[in-house]
């Protein structure tokens, strides 16, 4: 059987461009994803974050970790969104799911050592969230406490300070706020059942971790 000369440059053309189109495909096959890096992190473990231990092991990093009861100090504050740094806490793996929703806020303007390991242990033991720093000043931390309310990111703000009368005086300026200033838990389950307070004020002098510890767990329940 003879073949015509136009014929065989057809089979050709048609063998080369199914070869060609196979030869697409197998590189398309073979190629290799892009891979995005990870936002870079660092963990730290001390219990007050400041600016310059931020900036001694933070640097040139994305993302950090600090432990639950950790205080963000705000000089660390203004580190972390001056290099636009954002920051995780670590919380409970037993914490129940209830925990997942909007965070309670602790502000420390007169701290001691039991304020602080009931901060350390309050997530672990009620099961929510907690967002924790220290303030320099009365007027600084009461400004805050009213700023996070009236943003609606705390379900409620325990300020811990020597005059927390003037505290709360300070703070009821605001139409959003109903503060109490707090002296021990009867005196909290009473102001609750009248007047429903988003921010306790508390002197935490003379007041051991777990008089602190039951403070904060009667202000959460009653949320």
């Amino acid at each position: 059987m003879q073949f015509s000369e136009e014929l065989v440059n057809q089979v050709v053309a048609n063998v080369l461009s199914t070869l060609s189109q196979q030869g697409q495909g197998g590189q398309t096959t073979g190629s290799v994803p892009s891979v995005t890096a990870a936002a870079a992190s660092v963990t730290l473990s001390e219990k007050v974050i400041t600016a310059d231990l931020l900036a001694e092991k933070a640097k040139g990093h994305s993302s950090v970790g600090i432990a639950a009861g950790s205080l963000l100090t705000p000089s660390a504050k203004d580190y972390l969104r001056e290099f636009q740094i954002s920051v995780h806490r670590a919380t409970s793996s037993a914490a129940p799911e209830t925990g997942q929703g909007t965070p309670w806020r602790a502000i420390v303007l007169s701290n001691s050592m039991a304020v602080e390991n009931a901060l350390t242990t309050i997530e672990q033991q009620t099961g929510v969230r907690w967002s924790q720093e220290l303030s320099s000043s009365l007027e600084e931390s009461v400004k805050e406490a009213i700023s996070s309310l009236c943003r609606a990111d705390a379900a409620g703000v325990i300020l811990f300070a020597s005059t927390a009368e003037k505290a709360a005086c300070l703070a009821n300026r605001n139409e959003k706020v109903c503060a109490a200033a707090i002296q021990d838990v009867n005196h909290l389950r009473t102001v609750i059942a009248q007047m429903s307070p988003n921010l306790i004020c508390v002197n935490p002098e003379q007041k051991s971790f777990m008089e602190l510890r039951n403070l904060m767990k009667v202000f959460v329940n009653a949320g």
